[in-house]
């Protein structure tokens, strides 16, 4: 009996400890998960993978659509002519006007031509309305192409610096360490670079809006507003849809580095209500290896790889506070956890069970482990 009580009190210490890590990683998650959900977080996927590291870097910078403004910058020669209300110059003259970004422009104009089919700006009632925000975009259209103007010879001598370095880099191979740390630096400085020269025509853009916006009677605001202005690769039908719905009109943004954010913040979410929940626990705790392994892969914690960790977040070598939560979750995901203090308990009892009987399936891991503390003699 002795042998049977001190058994007993060690299960269930144990249970009360994988309860109470399950419970923990659970929270990490979901207020994770929460905080991304606040606008004034700024929370986005960009600065994370757009520093990604290691052998597979190239994989996750693939998911951020014109990393360091490249197409945006693009540049192209504005002709006086006939411009119908799509942008689009119908009879091109030999006077040149100026200067523009054609992506920003193409998607000012393309934003406009929703904004009067929306609020009604084609009808008669509405004419002042549409003589006002013709006038708006073609102010702001004048001030992008003046901003073009006068940085026309800084951005082409940008562009062809780093068409000089991306070239340099495919040529030549070169491992040693003092050249990776000086070719990581470089392509840092030409993305934050790239991304200055563009952050005022986006900013134009927002207040673009802004400006339209208030051109319309509370009558047509009651209808609700148009999603944000998105550029080029980056623009995502399915995501303009999506970021009008219900709550998720609070934080989804209508693109598609919108649509990465959105589906971290919900998996995150999920994973982290459903482990302090207990239910489908194991599901979440892969979920949670799934998204941890990512992680680890992005910012890959190998010593020799730059830019190095800072002092600040502590000294490791391979296993970085996210792998070792990643081989947390693995803990979970290998164990009936949810079964302790969650809700797998009643889906065990009320369906897997029986499920487990129907198909003929091994028995259950916890009835394995109370069978082999039988037979070592735990128990009477």
């Amino acid at each position: 009996m002795g042998k049977t009580k001190k058994c007993g009190c060690c299960a269930a210490v144990v249970i009360a400890l994988i309860v109470v890590l399950r419970i923990g990683v659970g929270w990490h998650f979901l207020y994770e998960g929460i905080w991304k959900t606040d606008p004034s977080n700024g929370f986005s996927s960009k600065g994370f993978l757009g520093m990604a590291k290691g052998p597979v870097k190239e994989f996750y910078y693939f998911f951020l659509p014109d990393l360091g403004g490249e197409n945006r910058l693009q540049m192209a020669e504005v002709y006086r002519g006939q411009r119908d209300e799509s942008g689009n110059v119908g009879v091109k003259s030999t006077d040149r006007i100026g200067w523009t970004f054609p992506v920003i422009e193409k998607e000012w104009f393309a934003y406009y031509n929703e904004f009067r089919a929306k609020y009604g700006l084609a009808n008669e009632v509405y004419e002042q309305q549409r003589v006002e925000a013709k006038a708006v975009l073609d102010q702001y259209v004048l001030s992008l192409r003046e901003y073009v103007l006068e940085n026309r010879e800084d951005i082409r001598g940008f562009s062809a610096s780093k068409a000089r370095f991306e070239k340099r880099i495919d040529a030549t191979k070169n491992d040693a360490e003092y050249q990776r740390i000086r070719d990581w630096d470089a392509q840092t400085k030409y993305r934050q670079e790239g991304e200055k020269f563009i952050a005022e025509p986006i900013k134009m853009g927002e207040n673009l809006q802004l400006a339209l916006w208030n051109v319309l009677t509370p009558e047509q605001k009651a209808l609700g507003e148009l999603p944000a202005i998105t550029y080029g690769s980056d623009r995502n039908c399915v995501m303009e849809f999506v970021s009008s719905l219900p709550w998720l009109e609070k934080f989804a943004k209508p693109s598609t580095l919108g649509f990465l954010d959105l589906t971290v913040t919900l998996g995150i979410l999920s994973i982290g209500l459903c482990l302090m929940l207990g239910f489908c626990t194991r599901l979440a705790a892969l979920g949670g290896v799934c998204f941890l392994l990512n992680v680890v892969l992005s910012q890959f914690p190998w010593p020799t790889v730059y830019p190095y960790f800072p002092d600040s977040i502590g000294h490791f070598m391979v296993f970085s506070k996210d792998a070792i939560e990643l081989i947390v979750c693995l803990f979970l995901a290998s164990i009936p956890a949810g079964r302790w203090g969650g809700l797998d308990w009643f889906v065990w009892n009320f369906c897997g069970k029986y499920l487990y009987k129907y198909y003929g399936w091994e028995s259950d891991p916890v009835v394995l482990v109370r069978q082999s503390a039988l037979e070592c003699g735990c128990e009477d």
